[in-house]
């Protein structure tokens, strides 16, 4: 029976995709923790607190993306 050499190459492609996982799901959750630290309602540009829950939960990371992108309260409101 014969060794299996993993080449230096499949070995980087391994760590790169395993950091991408864990930063993804770093990501997916520094997220969730953001929308249910918003003090209120109104402070988000669009929608609710509970839409922006769902939205993180049910669509994961890009749901995360798009939470970042269109309903993060700006930084003054947070207060």
């Amino acid at each position: 029976m014969e060794a299996v050499f993993v080449g230096p190459l499949f070995l980087l492609f391994m760590f790169l995709l395993f950091a991408l996982f864990v930063g993804s799901i770093a990501l997916w959750i520094w997220t969730l923790v953001d929308v249910v630290k918003v003090p209120h309602d109104n402070c988000f540009r669009a929608g609710n607190q509970l839409t922006w829950i769902l939205v993180v939960v049910l669509a994961g990371v890009l749901g995360s993306i798009i939470y970042l992108a269109v309903g993060r309260p700006p930084p003054g409101l947070r207060r």
